[in-house]
């Protein structure tokens, strides 16, 4: 049977066919395919001297930085699981998943450089003056590594974790075949070039970080940016002065870019599209975007499928502006009603989803995993959505989300997009109150819009029982580690008010 080519391999293999070509930048540093290829070639070397092997879980705690690209490519040479883990989270919570994924070794940013490491692992800082030695001198101390150690299209590869909201965070087991069917996946639909040029602006630790816009794009062999810095400024800054063809953020960040005094005379006219996803997308970002010349498209995805299941094509964006597109290629996709039934077109069900993208499992959750992935392959999203006649896709909320007013299913996203269509709402959150919607609004600086406005609005255009019964104007609302709105959070907040 012949040697399938694991993620490992895609940097040298770029090289040979391009090793001019810049591959990461990162502040004044810029790396070519070849120089980078040596690099994790050497760091390889230097993670097997220090007992790493085929699959021990190495640990990545810490902020987006070049390294973790490198990190991800020479672990999966070795046949090992690269495991990063969100830095944000809780010392506490942090210190538990390595501890359930008993790490080998783990790589240590600046950024979590005070969290408690598990007791006996061998820490190395992405920086220097640390315990355990700086990644920089394990690259220049080892020798370039020979061939890689091969891997099966099973083997784990890399082993993000869920964001922990409800429950434990599960490790998420993502193969070497379907980091690599998404890569082709998304080459396939969403037009990536090998010219492209791509910020990474997502968490490297989530699955969507590097699953998007960042896997794919070296993979086709385009450069990857990854920003000193991530503020709004920063990055418009980055765009103009790389000129970035392709961008990929939550609507929080997109929707932070617009709201600096540069985004009027900002150059955007490299960027051929910007893909979001992750959270309700207001109509009034599509059009913000659009008037500035950017196709802005939609995408759906969760690290269970590695990530991406959905992208709105460019063609389709104005015409399903709402929409997160169609399945791509190799991901077949269907809803089903409470009772397992097959939903109508538009109907409103839970999504499955199938393919070689689809998770191998939770890390030590069979049970976890056999609730999530049934006997004929097909995964559990726990997400609410409709696909309409001609198959696009229409993300509607978390399934648990929902709730019952006067017999009648509301789905808090529904009345988000609903009332962030008004030019004067920046942010919105729903939550369902003794069988009623209560909304959370924030307004934009200088905007103007009543509790009866908003209601007036939705009245025209929402069933009635979804139409808020009242309106709280706030400054904020409280989100998550990774951007996405904290609905558990919300509605204690709502709870706690009359």
């Amino acid at each position: 049977m012949a040697t399938f080519p694991g993620v490992g391999s895609w940097i040298e293999r770029r090289a040979r066919i391009a090793p001019d070509r810049v591959a990461l930048v990162h502040g004044t540093t810029r790396r070519s395919y070849a120089a980078l290829a040596e690099r994790v070639g050497r760091l390889s070397s230097g993670l097997r001297e220090l007992g790493v092997g085929r699959g021990d879980r190495v640990g990545w705690l810490g902020e987006n930085h070049p390294a973790f690209l490198e990190m991800l490519f020479a672990v999966a040479r070795l046949g090992a699981v690269f495991a990063p883990v969100n830095h944000r989270l809780r010392a506490d919570a942090a210190a538990r998943v390595l501890d359930d994924y008993a790490v080998k070794l783990i790589i240590v940013g600046d950024a979590a450089a005070a969290i408690e490491l598990p007791a006996g692992v061998h820490a190395v800082h992405v920086r220097g003056g640390m315990p355990g030695g700086s990644f920089e001198d394990l690259i220049a101390s080892a020798q370039m590594s020979g061939a890689d150690v091969r891997v099966d299209p099973d083997d784990v590869c890399v082993m993000p974790h869920t964001s922990g909201t409800t429950g434990s965070p599960k490790g998420v087991m993502l193969t070497h075949a379907n980091l690599t069917w998404n890569a082709i996946n998304m080459l396939a639909v969403a037009d990536l070039r090998s010219d492209d040029v791509t910020l990474a602006l997502a968490p490297l630790f989530r699955t969507g970080g590097i699953g998007v816009n960042v896997l794919p794009v070296l993979f086709k062999g385009g450069t990857v940016v990854v920003p000193v810095a991530n503020t709004p400024d920063d990055v418009l800054d980055a765009i103009s002065r790389e000129r970035v063809t392709v961008g990929f953020g939550n609507p929080d960040l997109l929707d932070a870019l617009t709201l600096r005094p540069g985004w009027r005379t900002a150059d955007l006219s490299s960027l051929r599209f910007v893909i979001t996803g992750g959270a309700p997308v207001p109509e009034r970002l599509i059009r913000t975007y659009g008037e500035r010349g950017v196709t802005f498209l939609q995408g759906y995805g969760l690290s269970e499928a590695s990530p991406v299941v959905s992208v709105l094509d460019a063609a389709s964006a104005t015409r399903k502006a709402d929409s997160a597109g169609r399945p791509l290629l190799f991901v077949d996709v269907r809803t089903a009603r409470q009772d397992g039934s097959e939903c109508a077109p538009g109907e409103t069900g839970e999504l499955f989803v199938k393919g070689p993208t689809v998770m191998a499992g939770y890390w030590n959750r069979p049970d976890a995993t056999r609730a999530t992935i049934d006997e004929r392959g097909w995964l559990r999203t726990g997400d609410a959505a409709r696909i309409d006649e001609e198959g696009f896709v229409w993300i509607v909320d978390r399934v648990e989300d929902a709730f019952t007013a006067d017999g009648y299913v509301v789905y808090p996203g529904d009345v988000e997009r609903c009332i962030g269509e008004q030019r004067a709402v920046r942010d919105v959150g729903v939550v369902g109150v003794d069988g009623s919607a209560r909304a959370f609004v924030v307004l934009h600086d200088g905007g103007v819009a009543s509790a009866t406005d908003i209601i007036e609005h939705c009245r025209a255009r929402l069933d009635r029982r979804a139409v808020p019964a009242s309106i709280v104007f706030v400054e904020a609302l409280p989100r998550t580690s990774v951007g996405k709105l904290d609905r558990p959070a919300l509605l204690e907040r709502a709870l706690a008010s009359p």
